[in-house]
């Protein structure tokens, strides 16, 4: 009877010791891994560029921050390193009681526990830096941390139970104080020693091949919305116009905003979309080099919306760039009616790089300029719509060309640069390197 009981009871505590929930919390913690070990070679190979999430996407922003990195390594890496350890660590619980075992399984227990808890630290700091720094979210990321925090929890839950069949106590004290040592850790890393920003991709493109261009990518002005506008294009015609290079397209500069001299000897041209954060952060740098080189230096403004409304090259709009097609036809209005008055509204635009202004309140100062007739009837021009189409056909070759889609791209002289350089003394750089500014 005796021999029974002690059967029964060794099956019990082997059942508490490992059931179907460790299979389970593997299999989350597996399925974290994998996800993690994607966005690690992403990081590695291709700075973080993840398919599917767009420029200025919440994957993009969170990827591309200070806060995906530790001392210069992608956190995925060090998480990834966690993840495992906790997955190997759970096949080394036995279901056997003899005393050896027993010492093995207590050593594996507390290890466990302290995994547990640092899986569950760190989730708590990188979705609260997503949610509340970032203001930004990257579903890849999430649902990792989500996985991984789920299997920690379901460790915790049955950790008692198996604390108690080895008679020993679990110190959750203890854990609460490591996991909260853990975050201080990393927050204290990530902010004394934060990743600088990546340099610009600088792609030079030759033109020894051409892409083909649809022929009426950029036509005449078939709209006269004003006179004003008419005579001041007119003026301008005579503008020599802005070749792409590896194609055979060119601008005609007269229909676009130019920051700077019209007449300077070195011209640039950036493609831009207002909603995008990196591109506002490019024009603070644009606005801080431009008055250094006074005459000897431009730069065309080209509005290239990355909104599915009058971009087909965009299959989705991203959250950030819903209303991107009307601020970009709002900036050729002004252009186009009043340009003399197109420095002033880019300014006022642009006077808080971190972040973009309401349509409405943008649209309200573009009718103070312009009048909301006119400003109706110039934002569905033709010639808005064309400028637009030529636009979007621009940054289709030069992503081809370049391999990238990021933005925003400068193009000065044959080569284009992909994204903003970490700086506004970067920016002057490279452009002395390029450009005669002598």
């Amino acid at each position: 009877m005796s021999n029974t009981e002690s059967s029964q009871s060794n099956s019990s505590s082997e059942s508490i010791l490992i059931g179907n929930w460790i299979q389970l919390t593997r299999v989350l913690l597996f399925s974290a891994s994998i996800i993690t070990i994607y966005l690690a070679l992403l990081a590695l190979t291709q700075g973080g560029d993840v398919p599917g999430c767009g420029p200025d996407s919440g994957c993009d922003k969170v990827l591309k921050s200070q806060w995906a990195y530790l001392l210069r390594v992608p956190v995925s890496i060090p998480g990834l390193c966690l993840y495992l350890v906790f997955l190997l660590k759970t096949f080394s619980i036995k279901n056997h009681n003899l005393l050896t075992n027993n010492k093995k399984n207590i050593r594996s227990l507390n290890a466990l526990t302290l995994c547990a808890f640092a899986v569950i630290g760190a989730g708590v700091w990188f979705i609260g830096i997503q949610a509340l720094v970032i203001k930004a979210f990257c579903p890849f990321c999430c649902t990792a941390h989500a996985l991984a925090m789920t299997a920690a929890v379901i460790f915790l839950a049955r950790a008692g139970i198996i604390a108690e069949s080895l008679k020993v106590n679990i110190n959750i004290t203890g854990g609460i104080l490591a996991m909260t040592a853990l975050i201080a850790l990393i927050a204290g890393t990530q902010y004394i020693f934060p990743k600088q920003k990546p340099a610009a991709k600088i792609v030079e493109l030759t033109n020894s091949k051409t892409n083909s261009v649809t022929q009426n990518n950029q036509k005449k002005i078939t709209s006269q919305p004003d006179q004003n506008n008419n005579a001041a294009v007119k003026e301008n015609d005579k503008e020599t116009p802005f070749p792409i290079p590896k194609t055979k397209l060119s601008l005609i500069t007269s229909k676009l905003p130019i920051i700077g001299n019209r007449k300077a000897k070195n011209r640039i041209a950036v493609l831009f979309d207002y909603t995008c954060h990196h591109c506002r952060t490019l024009h603070s740098y644009i606005r801080q080099t431009i008055p250094k080189y006074e005459n000897k230096l431009s730069c065309i403004m080209v509005p290239m919306p990355l909104d599915n409304k009058c971009n087909p090259l965009i299959k989705t709009t991203q959250k950030d760039h819903i209303n991107a097609c009307n601020y970009a036809k709002i900036c050729l209005a002004v252009h186009q009616i009043s340009p003399e008055k197109y420095d002033e509204f880019d300014n006022w635009l642009f006077s808080n790089h971190n972040s973009a202004k309401p349509l409405s309140t943008v649209r309200n100062y573009a009718e103070s300029i312009l009048g909301k007739n006119i400003l109706d009837k110039t934002i569905n021009s033709q010639s808005v719509l064309d400028q637009i189409a030529t636009n979007i056909e621009i940054y289709n070759l030069n992503s081809t060309n370049g391999g990238t889609t990021i933005m925003p791209q400068t193009i000065v002289k044959n080569r284009v640069v992909f994204g903003p350089p970490p700086s506004a003394q970067a920016l002057e750089n490279i452009l002395i390197q390029i450009l005669d500014l002598k």
